[in-house]
């Protein structure tokens, strides 16, 4: 595997402050084909990736949701490998080159963790690492994987299993969706990645709603396994 047969996918809205420096970052560390999943950011996000020669896909009107701008892109990737990225500075591209060094022993699928052997993240307030910890500890029992976050959708994937995956979830659910259709169907590894600051702006994750999205939706899971 090479770098320059992954494409890194980074979901966007209005990261106008973070993406300059995520994009500079991930070309420092070899990777050059970059593709933006822009939610028609109200700032200069997707200008400032297209002038860094970036590929931008711009959501399209009937689509809503960050699962739905992560599925439209893996239905239409340009390289055999593909790396699910943020936007907001909190992802360390130096973790794909240990991903990578997991997949060619074998994996086919390989998660960044925060939490791996018993790491913490420095950005977690204290509903977030309840969060966290609760809906993992749930994934672990209900499916019996051997997971240590499962909020996080840092991966590397092949485009050839994607489809196997059938993902559905058209929001922010589609992190759990994702994690346990791949531990359900194919082998599976974990590395440390540990999260950096975001450096401008704030999550835009609704923590007590999508928290309660992201419960369904493992539950929902679980039924269906049944």
């Amino acid at each position: 595997m090479k770098k320059s047969e992954i494409e890194i996918l980074i979901p966007t809205f209005n990261e106008a402050g973070n993406i300059e420096k995520v994009i500079s970052d991930l070309i420092a560390e070899g990777f050059n084909n970059i593709t933006i999943l822009d939610a028609n950011s109200k700032d200069d996000t997707a200008s400032i990736a297209k002038n860094l020669g970036c590929r931008v896909i711009l959501d399209k009107k009937d689509m809503k949701g960050f699962g739905a701008s992560v599925i439209n892109a893996l239905n239409n990737l340009n390289f055999d490998y593909f790396v699910i990225f943020d936007g907001d500075n909190s992802f360390n591209p130096n973790a794909i080159q240990k991903m990578m060094n997991e997949m060619m022993a074998g994996a086919d699928f390989v998660f960044g963790s925060r939490y791996l052997n018993g790491n913490t993240s420095d950005d977690d307030t204290l509903i977030t690492k309840f969060g966290n910890f609760f809906f993992t500890n749930l994934v672990r029992v209900l499916f019996s994987m051997n997971t240590s976050d499962v909020m996080f959708l840092y991966v590397l994937g092949k485009k050839e299993n994607i489809k196997k995956l059938n993902l559905k979830r058209k929001d922010f659910t589609i992190c759990t969706e994702f994690l346990v259709k791949c531990y359900r169907n194919f082998k599976c590894k974990e590395i440390l990645s540990k999260e950096r600051k975001r450096l401008y702006g704030s999550s835009k994750v609704n923590k007590f709603l999508d928290g309660l999205k992201v419960l369904i939706n493992i539950l929902s899971l679980y039924f269906q396994k049944k």
